[in-house]
């Protein structure tokens, strides 16, 4: 019987069982279908599941990443978890640098201690942002059905993009975020009102929400987060999102300050804590986008195709 080998990781953790899950294959012979990367991103059922589908030399791999729905161009802690993976089981000595080439485009990623890999940060460089549709907090009230008092009047509400649209949404509080709640037909209807729901966006893929505000759960950390998206037509939330960080990023530094240095909490809702380091500038109209955090190894095996 074939087999394929794989890793779970727990991406964005201090610790196994926090984060965000990754499955990660290593399909270098390119043993899978579309057909079959898809079926097993859904078997696995995390937010996304990779396969590393070659190793290009000079440390260049080219990976794909599946959703249990659809293929995405780019993810974040997908790129980092798979990247801790790359760096433990294939290269023959860890390096502190690799890239992944990826649908949307290169990924670089740097590692901070390559001679520890299990307690290293490895960072991820995103592409420049593209700053979209700007919303007023009554429409994001009326709309989602959010509180308008719950929403902080003092930043902008913004759909930002690194490679995959989030809107950025600034919250007052930290009860305001913990009790967040949001109904799927009008979540569908505000996206779709505006071309941004998957059935009529350009993309085809549908733009997700990144809620933040500056209180937070444990001292140290600068902002607690929660990100809320439509899959497998349900409103599901993620633990841990580092292209969401990255458009995160990019709005701090067009709106609060040009050079940025933050721990970010999420998952804290879901009992999964994430820990994202953010490190970004903004000079001369370029963006420095860089979103990291530690992997933690959960499990490894083969998969029978």
């Amino acid at each position: 019987m074939q087999g394929i080998k794989f890793y779970i990781v727990d991406v964005f953790a201090s610790s196994r069982y926090e984060g965000n899950q990754l499955a990660v294959f290593l399909d270098m012979n390119n043993q899978l279908s579309d057909r079959q990367m898809q079926q097993i991103a859904r078997e696995i059922n995390f937010a996304e599941t990779t396969f590393i589908k070659a190793d290009n030399g000079n440390l260049r791999f080219t990976v794909r990443i599946f959703t249990p729905e659809h293929e995405v161009p780019f993810a974040g802690h997908p790129s980092l978890g798979t990247s801790y993976v790359i760096n433990k089981f294939i290269l023959p000595q860890a390096s502190p640098t690799l890239t992944l080439e990826l649908a949307h485009s290169d990924i670089a990623i740097s590692v901070d201690d390559p001679a520890n890999l299990d307690e290293s940060i490895f960072f991820m460089r995103q592409a420049q942002p593209t700053f979209g549709l700007v919303f007023t907090a009554d429409e994001i009230a009326t709309e989602l059905g959010i509180p308008r008092d719950a929403l902080n009047d003092t930043l902008p509400i913004q759909e930002i993009s690194t490679g995959l649209p989030y809107i950025i949404i600034p919250l007052k509080s930290r009860a305001a975020i913990d009790t967040l709640s949001l109904k799927l037909e009008p979540f569908i209807a505000f996206l779709t009102a505006r071309q941004m729901y998957k059935t009529n966006s350009p993309t085809g893929h549908s733009t997700s929400l990144f809620f933040f505000t500056s209180e937070t759960h444990e001292a140290g950390n600068a902002y607690n987060t929660r990100m809320l998206l439509i899959e497998n037509d349900k409103v599901m939330e993620d633990a841990a999102t580092g292209s969401a960080n990255g458009c995160f990023l990019a709005y701090l530094l067009s709106n609060v300050c040009d050079n940025i240095t933050a721990t970010v909490e999420q998952g804290f809702q879901m009992k999964r804590k994430s820990y994202l380091y953010l490190d970004g500038r903004l000079a001369d109209g370029t963006y420095e986008i860089n979103v990291g955090g530690r992997s933690k190894l959960v499990a490894e095996g083969m998969w029978y195709i």
